[in-house]
């Protein structure tokens, strides 16, 4: 692990005094990473969180910490919601799903009875008697369309608000925003069957190869660009209009912490994004138009992240590999696969840790970073959570045979 600062500390001799500078830059950043890998190494083998929701610590004292979590019911989202839960952290949720209401309603119970056992009650929106301890809510709807995203902001407003009133004219209970996950996403044709202003769902468009191309009228060549803007709504600007709502709640969040003694904010805000949507990975073939939303979430949060910082609000991308979900289910099925397996299978040998990820692997990952341990301080990045996939795809590393 060393290898490489010790080259560094020896071409710092050799070199001009302003190349020593930079090399020597160099070799901080690369001791960091080491130490900053060191100690999620030790945090992981100290065993799996138990679920600390309402144990009256000083970090799930008042106000409640709220998570906003899309596509939060299933796959990626599922582990994420799983992850966050545990860390004793957050006990307020809005958990944001596309369609299937039931599937969210079942998962939502189940986190109830992990906290409350099945001696608790619920009402036909998850809610509970004892919400002081875990309260959760349902958004259903297309996170790529603007009302959606209404219900979300609507929902936290009226539910978990610090300042306000319900309808009975009580006080609520103290909450504040502190979290907001980005995860929801489809791929036309292959994940979901949600195809909303694209031309022809049943076609794959590629960059460059002419599949863009059409003819309009008079026989003059137009341009379709259905494809690009469903996935820059679903994630370019869906992305962009929870992280200005997000942030609006954040800060106000904060000022109020800065009116109390002794009191420090912490927020948090991530997307999930996928491999091929910037320069540090090779090229995905056929993630053309979904990655090319995508990379404005990764171009944006370096942005968000300097903006942020003063407010004690991190923002960061987490970029899975191959992660065992409902998605991949999909892709093995459109590729003929019968035995959902085979393509882990597959996918093992191009991955030099020679394992895929589980759902709750990125979630454990977005704990640490939503977290008060040293995750807070990681700020601006995308983070590969691939076991090393990106190097491979690079011609770094090389597969297993």
């Amino acid at each position: 692990m060393m290898t490489m600062p010790l080259a560094n500390l020896l071409h710092y001799n050799v070199v001009p005094k302003r190349s020593r500078i930079i090399h020597c830059h160099e070799s901080f950043l690369i001791l960091l990473a080491a130490l900053l890998l060191a100690s999620l190494i030790v945090s992981s083998a100290a065993g799996p969180l138990s679920i600390s929701a309402g144990t009256g610590n000083s970090i799930t004292d008042d106000p409640m910490r709220v998570a906003i979590i899309t596509g939060g019911t299933r796959g990626i989202g599922r582990g994420i919601t799983d992850a966050v839960l545990e860390t004793g952290e957050f006990r307020g949720f809005i958990l944001v799903y596309n369609t299937n209401r039931d599937a969210a309603e079942n998962y939502c119970e189940e986190l109830k009875d992990r906290v409350f056992g099945e001696t608790r009650n619920t009402d036909a929106n998850c809610n509970s008697a004892d919400e002081s301890r875990l309260k959760i809510r349902l958004v259903g709807g297309d996170i790529s369309l603007e009302s959606t995203r209404d219900k979300v902001f609507e929902c936290f407003d009226k539910e978990f608000a610090a300042n306000g009133e319900n309808e009975e004219g009580c006080n609520k209970c103290e909450a504040e925003l502190a979290l907001m996950v980005h995860n929801a996403g489809q791929y036309v044709g292959v994940t979901s069957d949600n195809s909303h202003g694209i031309s022809k769902p049943d076609q794959t468009k590629k960059f460059g190869d002419g599949s863009l191309l059409t003819t309009g009228e008079n026989g003059r060549d137009k341009v379709d660009m259905s494809y690009m803007n469903f996935y820059h709504k679903l994630y370019g600007e869906a992305f962009i209009d929870l992280c200005e709502r997000s942030l609006k709640r954040m800060k106000d969040a904060y000022s109020r912490h800065e009116n109390s003694k002794g009191s420090s904010f912490r927020g948090s805000i991530i997307g999930i994004s996928s491999p091929g949507c910037n320069a540090a990975y090779s090229v995905t073939p056929g993630y053309d138009m979904p990655g090319s939303g995508k990379c404005l979430m990764e171009f944006s949060i370096r942005h968000y992240a300097l903006s942020a910082a003063q407010y004690g609000i991190n923002c960061n991308i987490i970029i899975p590999g191959v992660t065992r979900s409902d998605a991949w289910d999909k892709v093995a099925e459109q590729q003929g696969l019968s035995d959902k397996e085979a393509i882990f299978a597959r996918s093992k040998g191009m991955i030099p840790m020679g394992d895929v990820a589980e759902a709750k692997d990125i979630g454990d990952v977005v704990a640490f970073l939503s977290g008060h341990g040293g995750g807070k301080f990681m700020s601006g990045l995308s983070l590969r959570v691939d076991g090393g996939l990106h190097l491979s795809r690079m011609g770094v590393g090389k597969p297993k045979q």
